[in-house]
């Protein structure tokens, strides 16, 4: 019989084997056309999410948390534009960068929850965070990102080096209309977030196919995750910006929430 202590260090040498085999498969699909991927399995994110906040404390740097896939085309666009010569000094002057991999939109989802948001809205998600506080910084802007293969490299440059100038700026005092608001729409977005992740749950291991293995209805499957998300982060984007005009008036009142119909896999 195996005692419980051979047990856990049998786990254990699966575990590790099975990330090396999933680096190796992920590095070999990445490097087919030239591109190294950043997007890798790892033992700990969390850990290495830690990591990168201390050495951009200690450097006095912004931390810049990129969440991808190697599948996912503008993730590896992106990727491609931080290593371009025009660009790469810009975020190593400011930032302190760690590259996430979200699998098949089904990993390292307690990296955005701990940043406050309940889900990732596309791939790739990119996060500015101040290492200080723990506080992210972009998240009026960071949906650009969601097409960030047809964004240019001057755009490209020009983001992250007014980002950078707007995260060190004082923070604004929030009010408390503003924060009865802010609280109103944040748990809008978290029932909403929810109805996405059942979404992702259930594309997930059908995206993992990959590619001329999708099965039928993948196609209407994915464009109803995708239109769902980018018109829930664009009402979000809305309902913020409005509840910050009501509060600079001093108006208290509800707001009218979107109502979305039933998604196909409730």
């Amino acid at each position: 019989m195996i005692n419980t202590a051979d047990q856990k260090l049998f786990m254990s040498l699966v575990s590790a084997i099975a990330l090396m085999v999933l680096v190796a498969f992920a590095a070999t699909a990445s490097e087919e056309d030239g591109f190294v991927t950043p997007f890798l399995p790892t033992a700990d994110v969390m850990a290495d999410v830690d990591k990168t906040l201390a050495i951009a404390k200690a450097n006095g740097k912004l931390a810049l948390i990129v969440m991808g896939a190697t599948w996912c085309h503008d993730s590896r666009g992106l990727v491609k534009r931080f290593r371009a010569d025009g660009i790469a000094p810009t975020l190593d002057a400011n930032y302190e960068t760690l590259y996430v991999d979200v699998g098949h939109l089904d990993q390292a989802r307690a990296v955005n929850q701990r940043f406050g948001m309940p889900s990732i809205y596309a791939t790739p998600t990119v996060m500015i965070v101040d290492p200080e506080t723990g506080t992210l910084k972009n998240s009026k802007t960071m949906h650009l990102w969601r097409n960030a293969d047809s964004i240019s490299h001057d755009v490209t440059k020009q983001y992250f080096v007014d980002e950078a100038i707007q995260a060190r700026a004082p923070a604004v005092k929030v009010g408390a209309i503003l924060a009865s608001y802010y609280g109103a729409i944040n748990a809008f977005e978290n029932a909403q977030a929810a109805r996405l992740v059942k979404g992702y749950d259930l594309i997930g291991p059908q995206l993992a196919l990959g590619p001329g293995n999708y099965p039928d209805g993948f196609e209407a499957l994915w464009g109803e995750v995708r239109g769902f998300r980018y018109k829930l982060t664009d009402d979000l984007l809305a309902l913020r910006a409005q509840a910050e005009e009501l509060a600079a008036e001093g108006i208290n009142e509800p707001l009218e929430f979107p109502h979305y119909p039933e998604l196909s896999w409730e």
